[in-house]
Protein backbone atom coordinates (compact mmCIF):
# COMPACT_ATOMS: atom_id res chain seq x y z
CA UNK A 1 0.00 0.00 0.00
CA UNK A 2 3.03 2.31 0.06
CA UNK A 3 2.86 3.30 3.62
CA UNK A 4 6.75 2.54 4.60
CA UNK A 5 7.26 5.95 6.69
CA UNK A 6 4.43 6.36 7.22
CA UNK A 7 4.55 6.03 11.53
CA UNK A 8 7.83 7.95 11.45
CA UNK A 9 6.01 10.91 9.85
CA UNK A 10 3.34 11.06 12.63
CA UNK A 11 6.54 11.40 15.32
CA UNK A 12 8.61 14.13 13.33
CA UNK A 13 5.31 15.88 12.97
CA UNK A 14 4.70 15.95 16.83
CA UNK A 15 8.35 17.03 17.30
CA UNK A 16 7.70 20.12 15.50
CA UNK A 17 4.16 20.69 16.64
CA UNK A 18 5.90 20.87 19.81
CA UNK A 19 8.33 23.28 18.43
CA UNK A 20 5.83 25.88 17.26
CA UNK A 21 3.94 25.35 20.40
CA UNK A 22 6.28 26.19 22.44
CA UNK A 23 6.82 29.56 19.87
CA UNK A 24 3.39 30.41 19.80
CA UNK A 25 3.00 30.49 23.21
CA UNK A 26 6.34 32.65 23.92
CA UNK A 27 5.13 35.19 21.04
CA UNK A 28 1.38 35.03 22.52
CA UNK A 29 1.44 34.05 26.25
CA UNK A 30 -2.47 34.96 26.72
CA UNK A 31 -3.08 32.34 23.94
CA UNK A 32 -4.94 30.22 26.55
CA UNK A 33 -7.52 32.95 27.50
CA UNK A 34 -8.32 33.79 23.74
CA UNK A 35 -8.99 29.56 23.17
CA UNK A 36 -10.68 29.54 26.44
CA UNK A 37 -13.09 32.47 24.58
CA UNK A 38 -13.76 30.54 21.66
CA UNK A 39 -11.26 33.09 19.88
CA UNK A 40 -8.19 31.41 18.05
CA UNK A 41 -7.59 34.15 16.33
CA UNK A 42 -4.02 35.16 17.87
CA UNK A 43 -2.88 31.89 17.38
CA UNK A 44 -3.95 31.64 14.06
CA UNK A 45 -2.16 34.86 13.16
CA UNK A 46 0.71 33.89 14.55
CA UNK A 47 0.65 30.59 12.36
CA UNK A 48 -0.08 32.50 9.48
CA UNK A 49 2.71 35.16 9.85
CA UNK A 50 5.50 32.62 11.06
CA UNK A 51 4.37 29.33 9.15
CA UNK A 52 1.72 29.65 6.44
CA UNK A 53 2.45 32.18 4.20
CA UNK A 54 6.20 31.18 3.43
CA UNK A 55 3.94 27.74 2.13
CA UNK A 56 6.29 25.59 0.14
CA UNK A 57 9.40 28.17 -0.46
CA UNK A 58 11.13 25.96 2.15
CA UNK A 59 12.04 22.36 3.39
CA UNK A 60 9.92 21.66 6.38
CA UNK A 61 12.69 21.53 8.71
CA UNK A 62 14.12 24.77 7.58
CA UNK A 63 10.90 26.12 7.62
CA UNK A 64 10.18 25.40 11.43
CA UNK A 65 13.43 26.59 12.38
CA UNK A 66 12.50 30.21 10.69
CA UNK A 67 8.85 30.27 12.37
CA UNK A 68 10.58 29.25 15.61
CA UNK A 69 14.02 30.87 15.59
CA UNK A 70 15.79 27.88 17.17
CA UNK A 71 16.74 24.53 15.79
CA UNK A 72 14.10 21.67 15.82
CA UNK A 73 14.83 19.18 18.81
CA UNK A 74 12.64 17.12 20.58
CA UNK A 75 13.21 19.25 24.16
CA UNK A 76 9.83 21.28 23.23
CA UNK A 77 7.19 18.48 22.78
CA UNK A 78 8.87 16.79 25.51
CA UNK A 79 8.51 19.55 28.21
CA UNK A 80 4.82 19.86 26.58
CA UNK A 81 3.92 16.19 27.29
CA UNK A 82 5.54 16.42 30.79
CA UNK A 83 3.75 19.58 32.10
CA UNK A 84 0.60 18.00 30.71
CA UNK A 85 0.78 14.81 32.23
CA UNK A 86 2.04 16.62 35.71
CA UNK A 87 -1.00 18.18 35.74
CA UNK A 88 -3.87 15.43 34.15
CA UNK A 89 -1.87 12.90 37.04
CA UNK A 90 -1.41 15.42 39.44
CA UNK A 91 2.45 14.19 39.58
Amino acid sequence: MGLFGYFPTYALGNVYAGCLNAAMRKAVPDLDEHLAQGDAGPGVEWLRENLQRHGGLMPPRRLIEEATGAKVGPEPLLDYLEEKFRRIYAL
